[in-house]
């Protein structure tokens, strides 16, 4: 029970409607049917969902070395994803040999020397 009115808090919300004034009215929907109890455990589901939908919606930016410049190709699969800049999480991954990967939203671009090696190997291996 708890779950559905946090997915319909997060319905209202995501459709516009005001965090707190979706909150109050909640609240008072709660009191009017006198399910004040279920109010805790409402809020353990919406930061569940909410949690779930950070990671759903998250962008990881992986370079090879600090400092590598963004890319034309970078810059366009940011776009085609529709994320901000400021939305990207930056970090260096220790198993990339060069080039980046970006992941998030169901997407991952893979433009890693990583990736291309183990391509290689793999048509060798396969043959």
């Amino acid at each position: 029970m708890e779950h559905a009115y946090a997915k319909a808090l997060v319905f209202v919300i995501e459709r516009g409607g005001k965090p707190l004034a979706s909150v109050r009215s909640l609240v008072r929907v709660l009191e009017r049917e006198g399910r004040m109890a279920l109010l805790p455990r409402i809020v353990h589901a919406f930061k569940r969902l909410a949690a779930t939908d950070s990671v759903r919606n998250s962008v990881v930016l992986s370079f090879a070395k600090k400092n590598t410049r963004v890319s034309r190709k970078m810059r366009e699969a940011l776009r085609e994803l529709g994320v901000a800049k400021k939305d990207v999480r930056v970090e260096v991954d220790p198993t990339l040999i060069g080039g980046w990967r970006l992941e998030g939203r169901g997407t991952l671009v893979d433009v890693s020397y990583k990736k291309a090696l183990l391509d290689i190997y793999r048509a060798t291996v396969a043959q």
